[in-house]
């Protein structure tokens, strides 16, 4: 039987998208789930350091990103870039993935390296009031009631 890494690395391309990635960034629940099932890693990570669940967020794939998260996926990982899930999501306008993120001990202080911008700027720019809110109330509440 493959170990958890052997299986993460079925099928990855030149740039180390895995299966799991490109479910996810179909937003192909279904297919999700059963990769997961078989074991396969919920967070590798691609060579820009991209997870999963960055690429669910992304295209709004909000129930993919569901099953990823009661999976196990780190909210909190850091692509190379310095992006996470949360800022992704705050980009794109995937308000339940925001929430979803947030209740899960998303840490909305990371920052681009670059540019050095946060969740709650890039929904500001993006023009995203209702992410913007959960965003600004979230920093108004202690972290240990987040769970």
């Amino acid at each position: 039987m493959p170990t958890r890494a052997e299986l993460s690395e079925i099928k990855a391309d030149d740039q180390g998208h895995t299966e799991l990635m490109r479910a996810a960034l179909e937003g192909d629940t279904p297919a999700v789930r059963a990769l997961l099932a078989r074991g396969i890693e919920v967070n590798a990570t691609n060579v820009e350091g991209r997870t999963a669940l960055m690429f669910a967020v992304t295209n709004m794939h909000t129930d993919t990103a569901s099953v990823l998260l009661k999976h196990g996926a780190d909210v909190n990982a850091t692509a190379n870039d310095g992006g996470t899930a949360l800022m992704l999501a705050a980009s794109s306008g995937d308000t339940e993935s925001v929430r979803a993120l947030l209740l899960k001990g998303a840490d909305p202080s990371g920052r681009y390296i670059q540019t050095g911008k946060t969740a709650l700027v890039l929904a500001m720019e993006n023009k995203h009031a209702d992410i913007v809110e959960l965003l600004s109330s979230d920093r108004t509440q202690p972290k240990n009631l987040v769970s």
